[in-house]
């Protein structure tokens, strides 16, 4: 079976930190040199270099970069026949990078229009009080305060019912998904293919076995859920990533009549992008159309706030939460008491809800701009997974390969990603990309498009 992408690229980098082709202490590429000379998404580069720091290999100083490790302790075995990953010496030296003027970047947000005096009128307010537990390591579900809020704010936007004890505060999704599959022990999971990255790193690095089944237009194909003989699965049915896709409400239902016939049976949903849908009526998470607590919810603030704020959360069914209270060992919560009070009070003033109405018609409005602008080049375009969230995908039907595609926009200026998600032989036949709208600024958004279809358009 063909290894994960971004295992062979850490492999591959490990083998020449290993063979020393590198000093301790040296700088290792940055992620942006290495993702735009592979051609690979810049997840699949922070996984690898994630699996080389966890591993010791490569070390990292803030606003500097990386840096290789002193490993002269480990035995290295310079005689083996390593394959050589290619990447050019050029990489290396000093000024031999050049920013790209264009970008569609994902997990990008407009900070433009966030209420940042407010923000600050917060943080003065949370440290004016004078409250000593500040100082304290805070509740290891995270503070009430906090936990009340996104109670209430997913009852009233997504119709999530639950307690805000069932609520457990943490810094990113990985970090709740790995809490997860401790909590769900000995559980075999079903996954989407393609998958959001996070829970494919996760699972691998937990060696916890899993099956993809392929996402069709409209989410996930219960048909063959329903085959398997698997426990847990995991979906992001609001805005299925990397496809855009929706799951309906039939499937959801399928689903959630799956998971109830079997106690040992979950669905974990990510209810990745549902802050940003833009057309028709938002369609209501399937935790809301749980009875019976089969429904693990997660999601997290990275976009509908600011993705530095380092908060996520998850909403566990009663039975998952016992098992949590009686865990051992607990890891201490992750996010700092002052950015989750600051944040309650965030949403507690309306601020928050405010905040998401106006980003709701800016990016809509940047969505709608780029499809007009587009839509001349219906024939030599196809658009995906524009309905909701900060990125949709466009495969380039006109005849240009992938590479032809990719110099056309190094000759741009343009950074474009390559949607390499799914194990393809069209790539090069059909190059497909992905694009994110969300941190372009407005008066910057012609440009933006100009070049994509200086690029893309023959």
């Amino acid at each position: 079976m063909k290894s994960t992408l971004y295992i062979e690229l850490y492999e591959k980098l490990k083998k020449q930190i290993i063979e020393g082709q590198f000093k301790a202490n040296d700088k290792f590429y940055s992620k942006r040199q290495l993702g735009n000379h592979l051609s690979v998404s810049q997840t699949t580069i922070e996984h690898a270099y994630h699996l080389l720091q966890d591993e010791g290999y490569i070390y990292s100083k803030p606003k500097s970069g990386f840096f290789v490790s002193d490993i002269e302790s480990l035995p290295i075995f310079q005689n083996y026949n390593y394959e050589i990953l290619s990447i050019d010496d050029t990489l290396n030296k000093k000024n031999s990078f050049t920013e790209n003027e264009y970008s569609f970047k994902l997990a990008q947000i407009d900070t433009k229009y966030f209420p940042i005096d407010l923000f600050r009128k917060y943080s003065k307010d949370v440290f004016d009080a004078n409250n000593l537990t500040l100082l304290q390591r805070g509740d290891i579900q995270g503070e009430v305060e906090l936990r009340q809020q996104i109670t209430q704010y997913l009852f009233n936007s997504r119709g999530v019912t639950c307690h805000p004890n069932q609520v457990i505060i943490g810094s990113s999704t990985e970090q709740l998904l790995n809490l997860l599959v401790t909590l769900l022990n000995d559980s075999s999971f079903i996954i989407e293919k393609p998958s959001y990255p996070p829970i494919k790193f996760v699972l691998d690095k937990q060696h916890v076995s899993y099956d993809q089944i392929k996402v069709e237009k409209n989410g996930i194909n219960v048909d063959e859920v329903i085959k398997s003989n698997k426990n847990i699965v995991y979906i992001t049915p609001s805005h299925q990533f990397p496809t855009g896709f929706i799951m309906d409400l039939k499937k959801r239902t399928q689903l959630i009549n799956w998971a109830q016939e079997n106690e040992n049976r979950y669905i974990i949903e990510d209810d990745y992008d549902s802050e940003f849908r833009y057309y028709g009526k938002p369609i209501p998470a399937l935790q809301s159309l749980d009875s019976k607590e089969k429904v693990i919810y997660i999601s997290t603030f990275s976009k509908s706030i600011f993705p530095s704020c380092r908060i996520a959360y998850l909403v566990l069914p009663s039975k998952l939460l016992q098992r949590f209270y009686n865990q051992q060992h607990k890891e201490t919560n992750t996010v700092p008491v002052h950015m989750q009070k600051i944040v309650s009070l965030f949403m507690e003033s309306g601020s928050f809800n405010r905040h998401l109405n106006r980003m709701r018609k800016v990016y809509r409005n940047k969505l709608s701009f780029i499809l007009k602008e587009l839509k001349p080049y219906e024939d030599q375009l196809t658009i995906e997974g524009a309905e909701t969230g900060m990125h949709f995908n466009i495969t380039v039907t006109n005849g240009l390969t992938l590479k032809e595609c990719l110099d056309r926009a190094m000759t741009e200026k343009l950074e474009l990603q390559v949607y390499n998600y799914e194990e393809s032989d069209n790539y090069n036949k059909l190059p497909k990309f992905i694009l994110g709208f969300g941190g372009i600024n407005e008066d910057k958004l012609k440009a933006h498009t100009d070049a994509l279809i200086r690029a893309l358009i023959i």
